[in-house]
């Protein structure tokens, strides 16, 4: 049997185990080991854009939203509020042992119109996080400005200035326009927050693209109005900066405001702010010591990050930053998936493997 053979033979063997181990999770004793494997754990979930046909918006499916909910209402999980995690985080009584609380970031259009309203209907709390310049109408994301730009040139090649460095791209199907997309994007990450504007701006010239003033209708923000009718609904509110720069790219001054002004802006639009923040990408190399001091001071409980794992009240207990470094997972758009992290499964891997 040649390399083919054998490599496809092993593709097929990996695809029978999957289906094999995903059917094995949703046996119905899998839930008996949430209490010990999960104990002092909880699991945070996070969510971005959600497909809203109206407006030409793609994202989660709010059907899949729909089934993973009902079938953790079905299983009696214990769906809490963020809140009461940090509360829990902090005080710990009463210990998290598999509680699941789930968040949103940006604040997008569709969160409003689309998520707000799934989640009220499993009586689901969940918590946004804003970036207030956005909402405010004052800019739209630097991330969505890279796509338009690439979704409307005629172009099919583009050099560009990034900080110190020249980058060229060419592409002639789809595809390879978002593997563009995607790797100028990350490349934009790795630079400050003035050079990457500047850089975009570049693009769009070299593109012979205009950039609206204000997002078009597929990249728009909530309105404030509407976050307060969220909020009627169990949709609550926290700050996300308010221009989303990556904190540990900006200057001493730029990364205090950008907490403190969100934090203010977000405090006199909603009624209900809630006293945790949310870190643009949040990887770890994107915050540090003196974004976790400034959030002290300015009188938040907590923060979450955007890197996989459990909020583990064992391990945030270590240090002093420890609230301010709440992990989260991706929320899963089948069952199966969802089950593997809220049942302690991911919980018993992560051991396994000797990450805890």
């Amino acid at each position: 049997m040649g390399d083919w053979g054998r490599n496809k033979e092993h593709l097929v063997s990996m695809g029978v185990l999957r289906r094999l181990y995903y059917n094995l999770l949703m046996f119905p004793g899998i839930h008996a080991i949430r209490g010990i494997a999960l104990r002092n754990c909880a699991t945070v979930f996070m969510l971005h854009r959600f497909r809203h046909p109206a407006r030409g918006i793609d994202g989660f499916e709010p059907s899949e939203l729909r089934q993973g909910l009902e079938y953790l209402r079905r299983k009696n999980y214990e769906l809490v509020p963020l809140t009461v995690i940090f509360d829990r985080l902090v005080k710990g009584e009463p210990p998290l042992h598999g509680a699941v609380a789930f968040t949103i970031d940006d604040g997008y259009v569709d969160q409003a119109e689309i998520a707000s309203v799934v989640f009220a209907e499993f009586d689901c709390h969940v918590t946004t996080f804003l970036a207030t310049g956005f909402v405010d109408g004052h800019l739209w994301f630097w991330w969505d400005k890279i796509e338009f730009i690439l979704a409307h040139t005629k172009r099919r090649s583009l050099r560009v200035s990034l900080g110190d460095r020249w980058l060229e791209y060419r592409w002639e199907s789809l595809q390879e326009r978002q593997g563009v997309q995607a790797n100028l994007t990350e490349q934009c990450k790795l630079v400050g927050d003035s050079d990457k504007h500047r850089a975009i701006a570049a693009l769009a010239s070299e593109a012979d693209v205009s950039l609206p003033d204000v997002p078009p209708g597929q990249y728009a923000p909530m309105s404030w109005e509407q976050a307060r009718g969220c909020e009627r609904r169990g949709m609550t509110f926290g700050p996300h900066t308010v221009t989303h720069p990556i904190l540990s790219r900006t200057s001493d001054s730029q990364s205090a405001e950008e907490i403190r002004a969100s934090w203010r802006r977000v405090s006199d639009e909603v009624r209900s702010p809630v006293p945790i923040f949310c870190y643009p990408n949040g990887g770890w190399r994107d915050f540090g010591s003196r974004e976790t001091k400034t959030l002290g001071e300015a009188g938040l409980l907590g923060a979450v990050v955007g890197e996989p794992g459990y909020a583990d009240q064992t391990v945030l207990s270590l240090e002093e930053a420890g609230p301010y470094k709440v992990r989260r997972f991706g929320f899963p758009e089948t069952v199966p998936r969802i089950v593997q992290y809220v049942s302690g499964v991911e919980r018993v891997k992560q051991r396994l493997r000797g990450e805890l």
